[in-house]
């Protein structure tokens, strides 16, 4: 698993963001249900990579009350978008003391799901959106990986892994996948990805044909280079 932690029979991923949304004092000025509807996109990925979906979802907000039912639209959102039922949302709201800037932790429980078997060795694997962060993201939402597309591929097994690159970028992610191995991409495989706006596809070699007509824009196949 990635970067999921298996809590008894669940599987718990976890995101949050911080000094990004409606606040003055915010770093990046951003709706916060957006800022939500990213942090819940990271967490449900991470789901995917562990081959898992959620069926419970918490929610750490500090930013006040007026921001409760916003970020709950942002994570309901997720779930809108891949034609899922959005799980029970509980969690608490830093109330007392006023921040400063905004902040967020949305952790989501989940099932593992049955899947066919396979090794990272099998499979093609490709890049599926830009590396994009902060500001970038706003400016840019059609260069972000799109969830819909994902979440259908994976669900029909077309798509057999999901694997987000988040902050550390994509070099980093490779070398947890690929070990020494070299690994040819046109992206800037240095640059953070902030809110996993590249996501890592792993695929069948019979079933690479189908993925053309999913992921039409930012889709392209890696080449690795034993050294």
């Amino acid at each position: 698993m990635r970067n999921a932690i298996k809590v008894g029979e669940l599987i718990a991923t976890t995101d949050n963001a911080a000094a990004i949304g409606e606040k003055p004092q915010d770093v990046v000025s951003a709706p916060d249900k957006l800022t939500a509807y990213l942090t819940a996109r990271v967490t449900f990925l991470e789901q995917l990579a562990a081959n898992a979906l959620p069926r419970h979802i918490l929610l750490a907000n500090f930013s006040g009350d007026a921001a409760w039912s916003r970020y709950i639209a942002g994570i309901q959102q997720v779930f809108d978008e891949v034609g899922l039922s959005c799980p029970q949302i509980d969690g608490s709201t830093e109330s007392n003391m006023p921040t400063l800037q905004s902040a967020l932790s949305i952790t989501m429980l989940g099932e593992q799901q049955k899947r066919t078997p396979y090794k990272h060795e099998q499979l093609i694997w490709y890049t599926y959106g830009l590396p994009l962060v902060g500001n970038e993201v706003l400016a840019q939402p059609e260069d972000v990986a799109q969830l819909q597309p994902i979440f259908h591929a994976w669900k029909e097994e077309i798509v057999q892994q999901v694997w987000p690159v988040g902050s550390k970028g994509l070099q980093a992610e490779f070398t947890r996948l690929f070990g020494h191995q070299q690994v040819i991409s046109s992206l800037d495989v240095e640059k953070t990805a902030g809110p996993c706006a590249v996501i890592l596809l792993g695929i069948y070699p019979e079933k690479e044909q189908l993925v053309q007509n999913i992921f039409p824009r930012n889709f392209e196949k890696l080449r690795k280079i034993a050294l």
